[in-house]
């Protein structure tokens, strides 16, 4: 590095460090996250940014930016730490890369603006607050997912898209999937130890901000909720449906258990009379009996329910999940059980769900349900039932005490509000645009 380049570098990293360290006394929750990040000159970009692991900057802009308003430097620094806290950079289904920057963008700034910490503090602009307007009449956070679900869903001008990126946008995002000159394997694995280093990241400063959360007041709401979307668990459906399966035997040639070479031998050796025959059983890990009960309450909406049946009977179809002979359970149930659809095949499993039609309206009560299947498994209508599916939008009484069979509470919440479950339940909190993407 000659002289001239080193010289600015140096102070690049002094602006950057000053910086740090006035964030970190108006915002001392943020050390850990200030502390993950080292700097890099970079001038591959006109501005600056971040991979999750560095923070490159372009050093003529940063010494311009600084000399103009220091804060901003804050302001732009706070910005990226919250990208890589809320983890932006990681996706679990292609997007339009451009409105999930901006989704992203606007999402961060509208936490900022609303900080009281001197160090970033900024009078808010009218076209923001009409932005925070327009998005708040739809939404009740205004986080990256539940924005570019609105983007999807609206139709904005390319005007529009513009204007708001001058707006929001504030750092360069081309570093999110890390540099070009990367393998793809070490790209993907450094993706990884990005992801896993910012989800640590957080898990720990959400302890800080329950210590800070009296000093900060609805700051530390917001951001806390935030940060439980961030930390929100993605599930392969695929992959918890397979909790439901059984072993068992079913008519169908298994070639894995069958021999080749002594096959081959047998007919060149005595004409057509193979040594080997391939079995005509095979060992299969299939789902047998399953009772699946649906909230019919007034708070759980019918496209919902449909969608979450359909997509559902569409993945364990594709998955070859049924044995030929099964015991399908479909109940529905507000506030008392309003209806059993017994499916004893797939045809049958078809013409239901072309014909389904949804019964009650009424309150919810999870007892009542599981109360029914447990009755059924007393008539032994089930014999090795392996557990139920509850689809539910969770408000509704809980049993106080376990059933005698596992029991999945499947909550579909576009608010990320947590649900309190029983200990013996298992839960999955789905985002509506997992079912949407679960028979893609």
């Amino acid at each position: 590095m000659n002289d001239i380049k080193e010289r600015i570098n140096r102070v690049g990293l002094q602006i950057l460090a000053a910086s740090r360290n006035e964030i970190y006394m108006s915002m001392r929750y943020f050390d850990m996250a200030l502390s993950a990040l080292d700097y890099e000159l970079n001038l591959t970009t006109k501005t600056i940014g971040t991979d999750g692991f560095k923070i490159l900057f372009n050093p003529s802009w940063l010494a311009a930016a600084y000399k103009e308003w220091p804060q901003d430097i804050n302001r732009v620094y706070v910005h990226m730490l919250m990208h890589n806290i809320f983890r932006h950079m990681s996706g679990k289904m292609e997007r339009d890369e451009a409105m999930w920057n901006l989704a992203c963008d606007i999402a961060v700034e509208s936490l900022i603006d609303r900080f009281d910490a001197v160090c970033v503090k900024r009078v808010v602009s009218d076209e923001r607050e009409a932005w925070y307007y327009r998005l708040s009449k739809d939404m009740k956070v205004l986080n990256a997912q539940s924005i570019y679900r609105w983007f999807k869903n609206h139709i904005l001008s390319p005007l529009e898209i513009r204007k708001a990126e001058q707006i929001f946008c504030l750092d360069d995002h081309k570093f999110w999937q890390g540099q070009e000159e990367e393998d793809a394997p070490d790209k993907r694995q450094r993706q990884q130890q990005r992801d896993d280093k910012w989800q640590d990241i957080s898990q720990k400063m959400k302890t800080n901000l329950n210590t800070f959360s009296k000093s900060m007041g609805q700051q530390a709401g917001d951001l806390l909720l935030q940060m439980e979307i961030s930390l929100h668990e993605t599930y392969d459906y695929r992959d918890f449906l397979r909790k439901f399966t059984v072993v068992n035997e079913e008519i169908k040639l298994d070639m894995d258990s069958f021999d080749y070479i002594f096959y081959t031998y047998g007919l060149n050796t005595y004409g057509n009379v193979p040594l080997v025959e391939p079995l005509e059983y095979k060992e299969s890990e299939k789902i047998q009996e399953l009772a699946i009960i649906v909230d019919t309450s007034e708070s759980c909406g019918d496209g919902v329910l449909r969608r979450f049946l359909h997509e559902t009977f569409q993945i364990l179809h594709s998955m070859d999940s049924f044995f030929k002979t099964m015991n399908l359970h479909i109940i529905q149930c507000d506030a008392k059980v309003q209806m059993d659809m017994k499916i004893t095949s797939e045809e049958e499993l078809t013409e239901c769900m072309k014909h389904f039609v949804v019964r009650g309206r009424g309150g919810t009560n999870f007892k009542a349900g599981l109360a029914y299947v447990e009755k059924l498994v007393r008539e032994e209508e089930f014999r090795n039932l392996k557990g139920v599916l509850y689809f539910t939008d969770g408000y509704g009484e809980f049993p106080a005490k376990r059933p005698g069979f596992e029991t999945a509470f499947i909550f579909v919440k576009e608010d990320y509000t947590d649900i309190k479950v029983p200990p013996w339940a298992m839960k999955v909190i789905l985002e509506p645009e997992d079912i949407l993407t679960w028979s893609e």
